[in-house]
């Protein structure tokens, strides 16, 4: 991913990055040499949330009307596997999709001679087999709601067992808590006697610490992303840990829980989102009307909460990042996962660092209501859209860091480790490395595997090896 000079209409609208390819085999010289155009829009076979279709025929029916031409090769592809997608950032490299030219490879040792196949989330799915201590993490799957993403999924795991002749027998499985996830169903359905699972949030916390191999470094962790099943079963996603991989992660704080109708719903709607959000900020304007003009799904969702029916708790600072997009102007549904978020980020390089707004901690919770508040209250008086949208994402980033800079101090801590999807956002990382520049503390990202759900199958199987799960009773 590369700051993008020069927008091309429908290649990646609203988000100012590219994704550039460099020529890394001979046939892509070849292809200019023999009088292809100055520049070239070259992307996997499959549409968004589905996988490649690597078989000729496949690949023409699923995608006619979309690209132009097709480059087909005279040898059978053996299987799917999605190219890499790496940005560098603030803190150096970062992967967001770990595919072609890294996967498999082993990311770290663990200290455990068992086999131990750790299978991941279901979105952005990736799974991680540890053989003779070394953990192997494995290409990008995808969203396993997609029945052929399940299908590569379990492809997947059957060529890394027979790559490395791994039995089912000698094997510990490990997989998240959800209990309506695919990757658990699969685990569980598993002909193995030990099969065990580590919360969401931990596994994106033990991940950056696998990568450093630095399992007894007590850290400070914060992991925020957009959903992940809690330990109280309501949807966190605004969490910050204390502790190690050796002896486990305490959850010490989070964002204030909201309530959420529709549950999963509000991930794909905005507005809704932003009903559960604002239902605890008094005297809101009329959101139908100038200028933030929601639509009547935004009544609804606010009708549902006043009856209580189907609400769903939550700490998602995902789902904040939504509610915020919201007010700016996202009010239409989401396409595809994390697009109001990138959005709002978008539309935030257009302004300077300027005062953040308000996002005040205290003993184990980060407030919102003063940053929605003030969002609101700008928007009203007219002030520009961007200079909003980095006034919020400056809050967010000031009053993680100032919890965590408070943490360290009592718990007598020296390390921040940040993982989730939410740290996917350049600028936000940007931020919170300024926040702490004139400080001792040392601040760890992923940089091995991704700090999305594409890198928690190496914190699951990072926890396991030292015995921080939850055995399940079949």
């Amino acid at each position: 991913m590369a700051p993008a000079k020069i927008e091309m209409p429908g290649v990646a609208p609203e988000s100012g990055e590219l994704g550039v390819m460099l020529p890394y085999a001979p046939l892509h010289h070849l292809l200019f040499a023999a009088g292809a155009p100055k520049a070239l829009i070259m992307t996997s076979a499959n549409r968004s949330s589905e996988p490649i279709a690597y078989e000729d025929d496949e690949a023409a029916a699923q995608l006619a009307g979309i690209a132009d031409a097709f480059l087909v090769g005279q040898r059978v592809i053996a299987r799917r596997v999605d190219d890499s997608v790496v940005r560098a950032g603030s803190f150096g490299p970062m992967i967001l999709r770990r595919g072609r030219g890294y996967a498999p490879g082993a990311v770290a040792r663990l200290p455990s001679q068992q086999p131990m196949l750790a299978v991941g989330g279901d979105l952005k799915n990736t799974v991680t087999l540890v053989v003779e201590g070394q953990a192997f993490v494995g290409e990008h799957i995808g969203d396993l709601e997609n029945y052929q993403s399940l299908r590569s999924f379990r492809r997947t795991i059957e060529d890394l067992m027979q790559m490395y002749e791994v039995t089912w027998s000698d094997t510990l499985v490990v997989c998240d808590r959800h209990p309506q996830y695919a990757s658990t169903a699969y685990a569980l359905a598993l002909p193995v006697s030990e099969k065990v699972s580590v919360q969401h949030h931990r596994a994106h916390i033990a991940s950056v610490v696998a990568e450093r191999e630095a399992w007894e470094e007590p850290v400070i962790g914060l992991s925020l992303d957009g959903t992940g099943y809690g330990d109280d079963e309501a949807i966190w996603g605004g969490e910050i840990f204390e502790g190690n991989v050796a002896g486990g992660f305490k959850r010490v704080a989070h964002l204030r829980y909201v309530s959420l109708a529709g549950g999963d719903a509000a991930a794909r709607h905005p507005v809704q989102a932003a009903a559960g959000f604002l239902a605890q900020l008094d005297c809101l304007p009329a959101l139908s009307a100038a200028p933030f003009f929601f639509p009547e799904r935004y009544e609804a969702s606010r009708l549902l909460a006043s009856k209580g029916l189907r609400m769903f708790p939550t700490t998602s600072v995902g789902r904040l990042f939504d509610a915020a997009a919201a007010l700016l102007g996202f009010t239409r549904p989401i396409t595809f996962e994390g697009q109001a978020a990138m959005w709002l980020e978008y539309i935030s390089r257009g302004a300077a660092p300027d005062a953040p707004y308000p996002f005040p901690f205290s003993a184990t919770e980060l407030d919102f209501r003063p940053l929605l508040r003030a969002l609101v209250h700008d928007r009203l008086r007219g002030r520009d859209r961007s200079e909003i949208a980095r006034a919020f994402q400056l809050g967010l980033a000031e009053g993680f860091s100032a919890a965590a800079k408070i943490l360290c101090e009592q718990k007598g801590i020296n390390t921040v480790a940040l993982s989730g999807g939410v740290f996917q956002n350049a600028m936000l990382l940007e931020d919170i490395k300024r926040s702490f520049s004139t400080s001792r503390l040392r601040l760890w990202t992923n940089h091995s595997v991704p700090p999305n759900d594409g890198g928690i199958s190496l914190g699951q199987a990072a926890l396991a090896a030292f015995g921080q799960f939850e055995k399940i009773h079949a």
